[in-house]
């Protein structure tokens, strides 16, 4: 017998969803660590058994085990190629347990688990073909409706129910967001205006779950449910969880559900259910307080749009004497880089940054766990030289380690304390370091860190919200002058520059012809470049340098040199090297907005080269300087 649609049944009824998959399998045996839905096809009798305990248990909306069953997840763990046996497989386990007329079968999709440009690395168009790849398989399998779940981004959520619209206009659509206690997601969009665009987007119920409890949860639907023209669902977790003897254990019991489901219908829900740490006992406690129940229309209530008001960035004195130089068209700005140390004793970092601050440096480097080995904070060394010497520092920073939260963190306590300039870098791969097995976090690119830390200049965080004073950071990007394809590199410069830099500092440069054809195109001139040089030392670091390190190019005629010299000697390759720099430093000057220095601590060689730069454009006070 056919099923009545849902949304006939919805508008006069409270339905009951079923709970948890994920925790309920991991607490019934399952890895905590591995996909879920691929157990569809490892071990198909535990999730079935969980749909029949459900079932038993009054649920009239089954969920099928497939919230992970989307490519990007599931390449994670090498099931990418068993994506549509898995979707396949879940929905036809669920069909086989709802058999009948009154439960109604609920294609789960989850977010992809990356995150959307202008953050990530997903665009629009992928997100969208990702979903639909896997929502078309739900629908050929003649999902009674699509259940999108646990979105943190509004973005990618509508996006999600787009994707099902294009691929069908009448499968019904249940469209969920996770939200804090505040009543905002993760990324700080308010709850009535996400709902609200999932139901513009196409969704014929929206609706919370995930992150909070019962009671919190019926807290923010009762702010917001007067404010949705949808029907509304939620379905909480059991609280906040903790870990005990390895598991994650959920507070919430059975009976406290049950209590808090009759405000809900009070509330005017339409659909109750429950998320993680949920269970058979906790839908079969709310059955008797939502199954067979009316469901009660809430009154709609146009929500008061406020005027938009732009973030206000206090104007003031510049205090940095780096961001002065910087915005000076006729100053030479000189950085040199330093290295943190392996353990807590900064001392040696700090006396080479007071020797290159005597030497007129503009600005002291600081390198975040270079080449992925262990070394103390960027933004601590970073701190100590600016207290203890008073230089300028540039801290190094990578989104490879980090997520956007402790990204945030980290740069608002740089900026808390003083820190006034930062290089975005990629972040040299893992496998070539001490962790080799670490786990890669990068939630957001270069780019993407590129524009947080813009919006945090302009006095917003990530998701738009005001943070009340704002940072004010020199940003500066990577750029490599010498790269073979010069056209692809002026592209990632110019898109560097539209996402935050205000300078670039660049890869080492041997060969001044490579900076001929760098400045020949006029991107190469849009914020300041600060070209990058390493004092060879050896001829064997020449050569490792010439066949080992991708992007870089050190001409015939410098190789020639050093193994001349080094055939008179070590002493003599030395300085064969500190005159090569020598001479590429006045090369430099003579073409580009600045010098970046990295001397691997021969910081008598960086005063060699200062000495040998012509004076103009220098600091006032400093012993050397440089035109441009």
């Amino acid at each position: 017998m056919k099923k009545r649609d849902i949304r006939e049944r919805l508008a006069g009824e409270v339905l009951l969803a079923d709970g948890a998959m994920g925790s309920l399998l991991v607490s019934r045996g399952a890895p905590p660590d591995s996909p879920r839905s691929p157990i569809c096809l490892t071990t198909a009798s535990l999730v079935r058994e969980i749909h029949d305990d459900y079932i038993g248990a009054g649920a009239q909306i089954l969920t099928t085990n497939t919230w992970d069953a989307n490519r990007v997840k599931l390449a994670r763990f090498d099931w990418a190629d068993s994506l549509e046996k898995i979707n396949r497989a879940a929905v036809r386990m669920a069909h086989e347990a709802a058999e009948g007329e009154y439960v109604y079968v609920a294609g789960d999709v989850g977010p992809l688990g990356e995150l959307v440009k202008p953050y990530g690395t997903l665009t629009k168009a992928q997100v969208r073909e990702l979903f639909a790849e896997q929502i078309r398989i739900l629908l050929e399998e003649r999902v009674d409706l699509l259940l999108f779940e646990t979105f943190s981004s509004t973005l990618e959520a509508v996006e999600a129910v787009r994707a099902a619209r294009e691929l069908s206009a009448e499968v019904p659509i249940l469209a969920s967001m996770t939200f804090l206690a505040d009543g905002k997601t993760p990324f700080g969009a308010d709850a009535a205006e996400a709902l609200q665009a999932l139901h513009d987007a196409g969704a014929d119920v929206v609706g919370m779950n995930s992150t909070i409890g019962p009671q919190e949860s019926l807290e923010v639907f009762q702010r917001v449910v007067p404010y949705v023209p949808a029907p509304v669902s939620v379905m909480p977790t059991a609280g906040y969880p903790w870990l005990v003897a390895g598991r994650m254990v959920y507070p919430a019991t059975p009976d406290y559900f049950r209590d808090l489901a009759r405000e809900f219908v009070k509330g005017g829900v339409a659909v109750l259910g429950g998320c993680q740490g949920t269970g058979p006992e906790h839908v079969a406690a709310m059955a008797r307080e939502v199954v067979g129940k009316p469901r009660r229309h809430v009154a709609h209530l146009e929500a008061a749009v406020p005027a938009e008001v732009p973030p206000q960035v206090a104007p003031g004195l510049e205090t940095s004497a780096l961001k002065r130089r910087l915005a000076d068209p006729e100053a030479f700005v000189v950085t040199v880089e330093i290295e943190p140390p392996r353990g807590t004793d900064a001392s040696a970092a700090v006396d080479g940054a007071r020797l290159l601050k005597g030497f007129g440096v503009d600005g002291i480097n600081v390198t975040d766990n270079p080449m992925a080995r262990l070394r103390m904070s960027s933004i601590a060394v970073a701190h100590l030289v600016k207290k203890e010497t008073g230089a300028e520092a540039v801290f190094h920073y990578s989104p490879r380690d980090r997520n956007v939260l402790g990204i945030q963190s980290d740069l608002l306590g740089a900026a808390g304390l003083g820190i006034k300039a930062l290089l975005v870098v990629g972040g040299d791969p893992l496998k070539i370091g001490d962790y080799p097995q670490g786990k890669h976090v990068g939630e957001v690119d270069t780019l993407g860190l590129l524009r947080i830390v813009k919006g945090l200049n302009q006095g917003v965080d990530m998701a738009g919200g005001p943070i009340g004073s704002s940072t004010s950071f020199a940003i500066a990007c990577a750029a490599n002058p010498a790269a073979p394809g010069l056209d692809v590199e002026i592209q990632k410069l110019q898109a560097k520059v539209e996402s935050g830099a205000t300078f670039a500092q660049t890869q080492p440069v041997f060969d001044p012809a490579a900076l001929d054809r760098f400045y020949a195109r006029p991107e190469s001139r849009l914020i300041p470049v600060l070209v990058g040089l390493v004092p060879l030392k050896s001829l064997k670091q020449a050569l490792y340098f010439a066949n080992e390190v991708p992007g870089m190019h050190v001409p015939e005629t410098a190789i020639a040199r050093m193994r001349a010299a080094a055939e008179k000697g070590p002493e003599f390759e030395r300085e064969e090297g500190v005159l090569l720099a020598i001479e590429l430093a006045r090369a430099i000057a003579e073409r580009a907005r600045g010098l970046h220095l990295m001397p691997m601590a021969r910081y008598d060689v960086v005063k060699r080269i200062l000495a040998e730069l012509p004076a103009r454009g220098r600091a006032e006070g400093s012993p050397a300087g440089g035109g441009r």
